[in-house]
């Protein structure tokens, strides 16, 4: 028993089991360590996201200081970029724009209008002489307001969008939002279009009456406005919308 050579094994793992082993190993952990940065990158974004979100809500506010402070809106688009280097992201940029929404003249209104109902009676069949209804009537006397309520409307509303960009790495990334100003106040300037009520006659049955037809001759709603006042403009709305 003494002079028996060993099997083969017994001896211990050869060289080919041993290389065989760390292949193994060796894939199991790259996969694993593939696994764990990819958790990491993506736990980096999400980090991310969240402060350019608040960053860019932020700034959003600061311009809109900043636009009081340089003498309020104008008539005009207004562009504000920098970084966020005294929040403690300097490697993180924006570029807000202050859109000036342009309402088209009534004369475009008028002739885009035109073309369509011309269309519409060609593909039809019908004839090509132009009748005007009471819609078309009501949409002429409109063109009498129009540069008043043009105006009105333009100084009342301006669009704002921020685009803050940041890197990652090789990667570069982008956040946009979007939102809306509103200034009730500006509408007050709108000429009045039948059916208003006026203070102090709330409870003077003739004078409301009186007013009511006025506003039914006018086609129009009566809403609160500002001040407490009631205007003739059908029911509108304002408020802030994000994206």
């Amino acid at each position: 028993m003494a002079g028996r050579r060993p099997r083969y094994g017994e001896g211990g793992f050869t060289l080919l089991e041993v290389m065989i082993a760390v292949a193994i190993l060796g894939i199991s952990m790259t996969s694993l360590l593939t696994s764990q940065m990819a958790s990491i990158r993506a736990t980096r974004y999400a980090q991310a996201l969240t402060a350019v979100a608040f960053l860019a809500e932020y700034q959003i506010l600061e311009v809109e200081w900043l636009m009081e402070k340089d003498g309020g809106w104008v008539p005009s688009d207004r562009n504000y970029e920098g970084t966020f280097t005294d929040q403690g992201w300097p490697g993180i940029r924006y570029k807000c724009l202050v859109d000036f929404l342009e309402i088209p003249d009534y004369s475009k209104i008028r002739a885009a209008k035109d073309a369509k109902a011309q269309a519409a009676r060609e593909k039809a069949g019908g004839s090509s002489v132009v009748s005007r209804s009471a819609g078309d009537q009501a949409f002429t006397a409109l063109g009498l307001v129009w540069p008043m309520v043009k105006a009105a409307i333009e100084k009342s509303i301006r669009k704002v969008k921020c685009t803050v960009t940041w890197t990652e790495g090789k990667l570069s990334h982008e956040m946009v939002v979007t939102t809306f100003w509103t200034d009730p106040e500006q509408l007050s300037a709108i000429p009045k279009m039948g059916g208003e009520a006026i203070p102090g006659e709330e409870d003077d049955g003739g004078a409301g009456g009186a007013g009511g037809g006025a506003g039914g001759a006018g086609g129009s709603t009566s809403t609160a406005g500002p001040g407490g006042r009631a205007t003739g403009l059908g029911g509108g709305e304002r408020g802030v919308f994000g994206k």
